[in-house]
């Protein structure tokens, strides 16, 4: 019995809304598809929270995957410095056209970056890491 069918998205909790959507839409390119808040019910029950309030963006990239970045607006977010675990406790990864261009957006911007564009060790791709506002990690892999 197959019980996962497709992927659907991926969700990164947030402290600062403001910051983030720039760093993905405005930094990064993806397109708003949906810009929304909840207090209901609904919420509370699949969160395990009591007064939710929070803040949805959708994002999708050229290719329709999407990412959404959620704000708790009345339950303070903590930032958790991912590098004391090892190299990093989760990242997502996002395709580009070109790793070089990329990374002179993302320094242009101020982003922290890993390092510059190196070729994979299987040598079908450049990747680099960087840095969004939440401290999480964003792998850029432009494909050969």
């Amino acid at each position: 019995l197959i019980l996962v069918i497709g992927y659907r998205h991926t969700g990164i909790i947030v402290k600062d809304m403001e910051k983030s959507l720039h760093f993905y839409k405005d930094i990064l390119g993806l397109q708003v598809i949906q810009d929304f808040s909840d207090s209901s019910d609904y919420i509370n029950k699949i969160t395990g929270i009591t007064n939710a309030d929070v803040h949805m963006i959708k994002l999708k990239a050229e290719d329709e995957t999407v990412l959404e970045i959620l704000e708790y607006r009345n339950h303070p977010t903590e930032l958790i410095d991912q590098e004391i675990y090892n190299v990093g406790a989760s990242h997502i990864a996002l395709q580009v056209r070109d790793a070089w261009d990329a990374y002179n957006k993302l320094t242009d911007n101020n982003v922290r970056i890993i390092s510059e564009p190196v070729l994979s060790s299987e040598g079908i791709a450049k990747v680099f890491f960087c840095f969004d506002p939440n401290n999480v990690r964003v792998e850029l892999v432009e494909m050969l």
